[in-house]
């Protein structure tokens, strides 16, 4: 071609500089090499490798960087929940600790509350004890005076004597002036008998007999009083007595009928009639 051409062809070589191509005015087309003797690159070349294996170095360094990165990150994200267990494991210790102590502060106290229930238990079983002996000593004891009853009332009973609520009865044999019957009853560690109740009322009443009591007016007329100083409060006089005769002093009471329990009479003190001493039986 008679025009003047210029070709210019990139080519990248070792450097990465681009060579140019040249293509000048001639009847043929002349080609000159650069100065610079650029041979056309192969992709097999070790150039090519060489600059492969640069990038190749770059990913793994970058790889590296990051996978340090991570370990790293990894390493901080375990020693954050190391000092946070460690934390809540510290915290669970104490958590224990103070659990243990109130259990330990509970079975401390429970056995010194059981230690003094037991000296509780102790003492009242001593106490249980001595009362047992006491009772046991008591239980003789009444034994022995109820022997000692028994043979007092057989020895009693034999010289006449009568036990009746709590007391002892001796009933005469004989007819004597109420000054007479009392006399023979103070002989006997007695006195006329002094009725308190009912029941002693009736229990008298069954003997069926005119008998001298321990009732008279002869320090004051019409103020009846027992043989032991004590007023009379509850009586069983029968129809219109006391009511005394005008010509004799009638001082004396005695129980003239034994059928009713309004029986007592007053009587002049020189009759002669049965009479009944009482004394008590622990006297």
């Amino acid at each position: 071609m008679d025009q003047l051409l210029d070709v210019y062809v990139n080519v990248e070589g070792p450097s990465g500089h681009n060579s140019k191509w040249k293509r000048k005015r001639g009847s043929s087309d002349t080609i000159y090499e650069n100065e610079d003797k650029v041979h056309a690159v192969e992709p097999n070349s070790p150039a090519v490798r060489g600059a492969g294996n640069v990038k190749s170095c770059r990913a793994v360094a970058v790889c590296l960087a990051l996978l340090c990165l991570l370990l790293l990150a990894g390493l901080i994200t375990l020693v954050f929940l190391f000092i946070q267990a460690k934390s809540e494991w510290k915290m669970e210790m104490v958590k224990l600790h103070n659990n243990l102590t109130s259990e330990r502060n509970k079975l401390q106290m429970s056995y010194m509350n059981l230690s003094e229930e037991r000296e509780q238990l102790q003492m009242s079983f001593s106490n249980l004890s001595e009362e047992q002996d006491q009772l046991q000593k008591r239980f003789e004891d009444i034994t022995n005076e109820r022997n000692e009853l028994e043979k007092r009332l057989l020895a009693l009973r034999s010289y006449g004597w009568i036990y009746f609520s709590s007391s002892l009865y001796y009933i005469s044999s004989s007819k004597k002036s109420w000054q007479q019957s009392r006399a023979d009853c103070l002989q006997k560690g007695a006195d006329l008998v002094i009725i308190n109740s009912h029941e002693e009322q009736e229990f008298i009443q069954t003997f069926k007999k005119l008998i001298w009591i321990g009732l008279t007016d002869m320090e004051s007329e019409g103020k009846w009083k027992w043989v032991d100083g004590t007023p009379l409060t509850t009586s069983y006089w029968d129809r219109n007595e006391p009511n005394g005769v005008p010509d004799r002093d009638e001082d004396c009471a005695e129980i003239k009928k034994y059928d009713s329990e309004q029986s007592w009479n007053d009587e002049s003190c020189g009759l002669e009639r049965f009479w009944i001493c009482e004394k008590l039986l622990f006297q």
